[in-house]
């Protein structure tokens, strides 16, 4: 063991020497000011129509150097600020290949096809990797490289009701999708779930829920005081177990073979309703402080529940029942459409102003109240979003629009994705791909300002290096980088894959996703009838054999077969 950090650590200096771009630590007090990362475009003006991502007027998204980027993350080593991720593995593995995925769309034959950053040997061999963090009484967990005692290993069976040794790790509910999304991107045909126990996950998955309809993250038993949900209230586990169930499910009805005993969709929906707050936001509860993450995940969780468990879904026909179902749900518009602000950026210091100073450095605490940089949208009930914010514009300065996941926050380029693709299953988002008929974009007036916000984002958030930072001058790291990248793909920018805003994945993704469900349940439903077969020729042999006995005697099914049959 003592062999095996020296050498990791060797490994380590020796990339961060040959790399030293890709390692600037986050809590470094010397960041990179904005003026390094990109330089403006000063003559940058609004659009006529700032719903508009035709042609990608501004800044251009440099996708080789974006490639080049995460090329580096999945060939070499992670800095050590990954290391308290160590048991996220399967998370850090889903942002790389997923944005790969994104940047490389698949093209006609005729079209120059992107170079492909993964040979399909290494994707059988990943395939392999995640296939092994699965937990042999469903779910997966977040890593295998994490050692615990033995005694932590054991497990209960479901089906015998006795504790056994099954594997040494505890499923997560995070991990199974990470898992289940991996195992998609990286095959290259219509089986993706091949080796997913689909029975034991979805088994496991309903043990998941609480009384009150809200999801936990683990499954414990614990001696004399029986099962235990760890994990918290989270409006994220929601939005997982129904990403779980849609994608494992499939269209069963009870009593056909395959058929798995659902959860409580009716409760869960109730928990996520009940935790809508005053202003149209959602959180843990309704007494508590609303966040754009958590409105993604009820927004997300709840077009999943109503979106269609059959081949080729359509993610827009969850529309009227998410705008049925979300109680005030102008307020909440309001709330999501308020996360954009004018972001404005602080004035670059004077040259008399000397080395070292205040003034001269680049602020670092995130959480800095002073010089706020942005610009609150008055409360004019006339005006219109829009409107609001372009009448506060400064022309001296470029325009700007950042985002902020609660009220009086910074911009942060995750909170472009948790406010765009929830805008999006709602229908408000509407992209150059997507149709502009009412039964899609149910809205005509754009809730976001996307040229400015698109600008923000290329200028101010894109590092030099690629990637995306968490704020302007930030190093790159890979969740927002992943989401930086989602949310240009969610606009339509050109060059990218689409993307299904409810998945967080591409649609081609979603697609064999939706082939491979169909796959999964036709296997079930198969080995369910020859399973059905099987019991009956044994039934009609033992009824045989007890007629032809010439004593009339009633001779017992052994053991071993009773087992079998039940």
């Amino acid at each position: 063991m003592k062999l095996y950090f020296v050498l990791y650590k060797r490994c380590l200096v020796y990339c961060v020497t040959s790399n030293p771009e890709l390692f600037i630590y986050p809590r470094q007090k010397s960041r990179i000011p904005p003026s390094q990362v990109t330089q403006p475009n000063k003559q940058s003006k609004l659009p006529k129509h700032p719903s508009s991502m035709a042609g990608n007027t501004g800044p251009a998204l440099d996708i080789p150097r974006h490639l080049k980027y995460w090329k580096r993350c999945l060939r070499s080593l992670l800095p050590n600020a990954y290391q308290s991720n160590e048991g996220n593995r399967l998370a850090l593995a889903y942002f790389i290949i997923n944005s790969i995925a994104i940047l490389t769309p698949k093209s006609s034959e005729k079209d120059e096809q992107p170079e492909q950053l993964l040979t399909p040997k290494e994707r059988r061999a990943l395939r392999e990797w995640v296939l092994s963090h699965q937990h042999g009484q469903g779910g997966f967990c977040g890593t295998s490289s994490l050692t615990f005692p033995l005694h932590a290993y054991d497990e209960w069976n479901f089906e015998t009701q006795k504790p056994e040794v099954e594997h040494s790790g505890l499923a997560n509910i995070a991990a199974t999708l990470f898992a289940l999304q991996l195992l998609a991107l990286l095959s290259d045909d219509d089986d993706v779930f091949r080796g997913v126990d689909r029975v034991k996950t979805l088994r496991w998955l309903r043990k998941l829920q609480r009384e009150d309809g809200s999801f936990g993250e683990v499954l414990r038993q614990f001696p004399g005081r029986g099962w235990f949900i760890g994990g918290g209230s989270d409006m994220r586990y929601c939005y997982i177990a129904t990403s779980i169930r849609w994608f494992l499910r499939g269209d069963v009805k009870e009593g056909e073979p395959g058929w798995v005993e659902d959860f409580d969709t009716e409760g869960l929906a109730r928990y996520i309703l009940n935790s809508q707050t005053y202003d149209g936001g959602f959180a843990a509860s309704s007494q508590e402080e609303p966040h754009a993450g958590y409105a993604y995940c009820a927004i997300g969780a709840l077009s999943l529940l109503s979106r269609p468990l059959t081949p080729q879904s359509n993610p827009s026909q969850s529309i009227p029942h998410l705008t049925s179902t979300i109680r005030s749900l102008p307020i909440t518009i309001h709330w999501l459409a308020s996360r954009q602000f004018i972001y404005l950026e602080k004035p670059p210091p004077s040259p008399d102003s000397p080395p070292g100073s205040e003034e001269s450095e680049y602020e670092e605490d995130d959480d800095e109240e002073t010089n706020a940089n942005f610009l609150l949208v008055p409360p004019k009930s006339t005006l219109s979003i829009q409107d609001s914010l372009t009448n506060n514009a400064d022309s001296n300065h470029p325009f700007y629009i950042g985002f902020n996941g609660r009220c009086n926050k910074r911009a942060d380029t995750c909170y472009y994705w948790w406010v765009g693709g929830a805008l999006s299953m709602l229908g408000l988002l509407p992209s150059p791909t997507s149709s502009s008929s009412t039964e899609t974009c149910p809205k005509t007036t754009p809730m976001i300002l996307t040229a400015p916000a698109r600008e923000f984002l290329l200028q101010k958030m894109q590092h030099i290096i690629g990637g995306f930072g968490k704020t302007p001058g930030a190093p790159p790291d890979l969740y927002h980088s992943c989401f930086g990248l989602a949310i240009l793909a969610l606009m339509g920018d050109d060059g990218l894959s689409e993307l299904d805003a409810a998945l967080a994945l591409p649609r081609d993704t979603v697609r064999r996703i939706e082939k491979s469900r169909d796959r999964l349940v036709e296997r079930a439903k198969e080995e369910g009838q020859k399973g059905a077969l099987g019991r009956e020729m044994v039934d009609m042999g033992l009824e045989l054999l007890v007629q032809g006995d010439g004593n009339g005697e009633i001779r017992k099914r052994p053991a071993w077969l009773t087992g079998v049959l039940g």
